[in-house]
């Protein structure tokens, strides 16, 4: 038995357990791709108490995040500053210092008549984004998820898409919505969002590519380190993984 210790953050208390067998299996099984779902079924396993806010799904990206790498620090050999990207980083190049979470939002200003606040990306709000890939004609890869973060974090008078209920159908018009302004719009909603999000940013520096969501290294780190991602796949064992039908795990 893994004894974890007590995850403790601004808006959190996590204690963590050891992954059952069949919850590891059922893991192995999700494909790599789904990195969102694959998070918060391990989440919902892996946590045995949460104090603060409770469901894994309203917590941000970077507190799962810091909860999957707090399970990696004490089940990886080489943790709890673990390395990555072949040993060219560790987990610690990524860690923000004390910054933790702040406001719930932040102030983007008036664009074009309305005006414009950014929250929080939440699990529920990046699993949505991650659900509708390839549903907006047009729209994959970086531009789906640059416009999904948009339409999920930017709220336009107050009206924010929702954070729990039918989150999809609202978030893809919301995208729709987001796709058909003038491109000089766009580019300004876009300059504000990355403001926004540099104030927003706590535990990680958070961003996205074509294949989904990754932390960045630190400023006063990032000399020859690369982005990183931290799927909970690399939390699991090889047999566990054999068992679910896949190949051994790769180092994050």
């Amino acid at each position: 038995m893994i004894h974890f210790p007590t995850l403790r953050t601004r808006r959190l208390t996590v204690r963590l357990k050891e992954l059952a067998m069949i919850d590891a299996i059922a893991l192995a099984a999700i494909p790599p791709h789904l990195n969102e779902e694959a998070t918060t079924v391990f989440l919902r396993a892996a946590v045995d108490d949460a104090q603060g806010v409770s469901d894994p799904d309203q917590w941000t990206v970077q507190e799962r995040t810091m909860a999957v790498c707090h399970y990696m620090a004490s089940t990886l050999d080489d943790g709890p500053d673990f390395s990555l990207a072949g040993g060219k980083a560790r987990f610690s190049d990524y860690l923000t210092g004390e910054r933790d979470y702040g406001a719930d939002s932040v102030d983007v200003g008036e664009i074009e008549g309305d005006h414009w606040t950014a929250r929080h990306l939440t699990g529920a709000l990046a699993g949505a984004v991650e659900r509708l890939t390839g549903e907006l004609l047009g729209v994959d890869g970086l531009a789906h998820w640059r416009i999904g973060r948009m339409a999920a974090q930017l709220v336009p008078n107050g009206n924010a898409v929702p954070a729990e209920g039918d989150i999809d159908a609202a978030l893809l018009e919301r995208m729709r919505v987001i796709t058909r302004y003038p491109e000089s719009v766009f580019a300004r909603l876009s300059a504000g969002f990355d403001a926004a999000c540099q104030e927003l940013d706590h535990l990680f520096l958070i961003d996205a590519d074509e294949h989904g969501l990754m932390a960045l290294p630190r400023e006063d780190s990032a000399a020859g380190k690369p982005p990183a991602r931290f799927p909970v796949g690399a939390c699991l064992t090889d047999l566990a993984r054999q068992l679910g039908g896949k190949p051994a795990a790769a180092r994050p």
